[in-house]
């Protein structure tokens, strides 16, 4: 079954192959200054998660790609009262208009391979307004708005 978006687009399975994509493109400047982990994941790290994303049964990922070159992810993970979902363009894409893409096509794949009977929730850092364009264009709406205190080497402050 392929799912085919704009200009072509395709989603398909994570495969053990994607493991050295997810970690350029995690660690990409750009990428983590919208992530929540901003931090430089090591190749150790990285491949831990990998690993266990894979067996996990409640988390899943799929490619986006086009005339072969693949163009960013999209997970899908089950955490109890709703699933949440992230999306990471490979930087060659970015700012090319495909994540709205990228989220519509894997958001209708997985609710058809896995029907879930729970809110798809996506998690956005404030500064990230390419992220909240892009789910907006592919279907989904905005809920509420969280507001976090945390305390951080004695200083106060919130995301």
């Amino acid at each position: 079954m392929i799912n085919m978006g704009k200009d072509g687009l395709k989603i398909r399975p994570l495969e053990g192959g994607d493991i050295n994509d997810l970690f350029e493109w995690r660690n990409y400047p750009e990428v983590r200054e919208k992530s929540f982990n901003t931090s430089i994941l090591s190749w150790d790290e990285h491949e831990r998660w990998f690993k266990a994303k894979r067996e996990d049964p409640n988390t899943t990922i799929y490619i986006a790609y086009s005339e072969g070159q693949k163009t960013g992810s999209i997970r899908f993970e089950d955490k109890g009262e709703a699933i949440k979902v992230s999306v990471m363009l490979n930087p060659d894409f970015l700012g090319k208009g495909l994540g709205s893409e990228v989220i519509k096509l894997g958001t209708e794949r997985f609710l058809k391979e896995k029907k879930p009977d729970k809110p798809i929730h996506a998690e956005i850092k404030k500064n990230n307004i390419a992220s909240f364009k892009a789910f907006q264009k592919a279907g989904y709406r905005k809920s509420h708005v969280v507001y976090i205190w945390e305390k951080n080497d004695g200083n106060q402050h919130s995301r």
